[in-house]
């Protein structure tokens, strides 16, 4: 599915979401669209609404979310367009579309799982209807954050951001420990064309890094003989923790800085929940420690994060009279576990954003993070 403007049909189907949702019809004025939102796998709209009783405290803006293959492809070619399996994914029967519509699917789930049950600390945009992917303009209709940005990838987050984030994991975290609606959610594991497709372009891009990076070579080619050589790593994670046995919850999956919206100093909101999936306890601490991070900020903060992590859901699973799933040793297992993991993932993110803004400034390579 290219990326479409909002079309008339769409746009009468918004209307009427927000007038069940507010008992008054809006007229939407303008459409905006957030180049600035690196809706890289979506188009991302903000609509403007007149209502005809402004004394109600009424959104004047809200956001609709157009999942679509075009940009991603776009991404995919220009960060690596001599590799095999990003040729495949761009080309090969329409997979990337498929793709996209998952995890269209995945954050249609998550979103409605978060709105018929509130989880109480947890920041996301609220979710007023959706579209699936039967309709012929899918798409999620959201409370717009006002006045929010993204921290620059460059800069990095600083502790007192880290922990305002491992504030919000914890939340969800205790809102899963307490919950079972998630468990169903996320991505499904199975294999498929699309999952060798996958795993064929993250051993490209491993192979990339390593010919342009001889310093990578060791390290990489480690992980790629001792953790990817089978094809069914991702799999096999996916699979581990859809055991009802082990300790897990329910991943973001994309926790990184283009994720996470601020406001006044405050974390605003979390978006994009596409990837998301049960998974260890740890994952999306190492993501984010991993992608928008110095590497002297992820060295030092590691186990303070850890420790702050753990205390807080002991006290918090203590004032609501729960048992406390875990020890701090299981916490510790749960992260040395997802190391493994969290690198090859981190191979598939460095090889989409390499040659994008993100890690770029104008014609200028931001060579520290590039190097780090």
């Amino acid at each position: 599915m290219d990326l479409v403007r909002c079309g008339e049909e769409l746009k009468s189907w918004i209307v009427s979401a927000l007038e069940r949702e507010h008992h008054q019809k809006p007229t939407i004025v303008k459409i905006v669209p957030l180049h600035i939102a690196l809706g890289h796998m979506s188009e991302i709209l903000r609509l403007h609404l007149e209502w005809s009783n402004s004394t109600k405290n009424l959104p004047k803006t809200v956001i609709a979310k157009i999942p679509g293959s075009k940009k991603s492809e776009e991404s995919l070619d220009h960060s690596c367009n001599s590799t095999k399996g990003i040729a495949t994914l761009s080309t090969k029967s329409g997979e990337g579309e498929v793709i996209v519509k998952m995890m269209h699917k995945i954050e249609m789930e998550t979103y409605a799982l978060l709105k018929e049950t509130k989880c109480d600390g947890l920041a996301v945009p609220y979710l007023y209807d959706s579209l699936p992917l039967s309709s012929p303009t899918p798409c999620l209709l959201m409370e717009d954050i006002h006045s929010s940005h993204m921290i620059d990838l460059i800069d990095g987050f600083n502790d007192e951001q880290l922990y305002q984030i491992v504030d919000q994991l914890v939340a969800f975290h205790i809102y899963c420990f307490t919950h079972e609606n998630w468990k169903s959610c996320g991505f499904e594991d199975k294999v498929n064309s699309n999952y060798w497709t996958y795993v064929a372009m993250i051993n490209d891009m491993g192979k990339q890094l390593m010919a342009e990076y001889p310093l990578l070579k060791n390290g990489l080619t480690l992980l790629l003989e001792k953790y990817t050589a089978s094809g069914l790593w991702y799999i096999e994670h996916l699979q581990y923790y859809r055991k009802n046995d082990v300790i897990r919850t329910y991943v973001h999956g994309d926790l990184w800085a283009a994720n996470i919206l601020w406001r006044d100093g405050k974390l605003a909101a979390i978006v994009d929940w596409t990837l998301c999936h049960p998974g260890p306890l740890t994952e999306d601490l190492q993501r984010l420690l991993v992608t928008s991070c110095t590497v002297e900020t992820r060295k030092r903060m590691t186990r303070p994060l850890l420790k702050y992590y753990f205390e807080n859901v002991q006290r918090k699973m203590s004032e609501i009279r729960k048992e406390m799933p875990f020890s701090f040793k299981d916490l510790e297992d749960d992260y040395h576990r997802t190391l493994p993991y969290t690198c090859v993932q981190t191979l598939f993110a460095v090889g989409f954003w390499w040659h994008t803004p993100i890690v770029q400034k104008g014609k200028k390579i931001r060579s520290r993070s590039q190097n780090e």
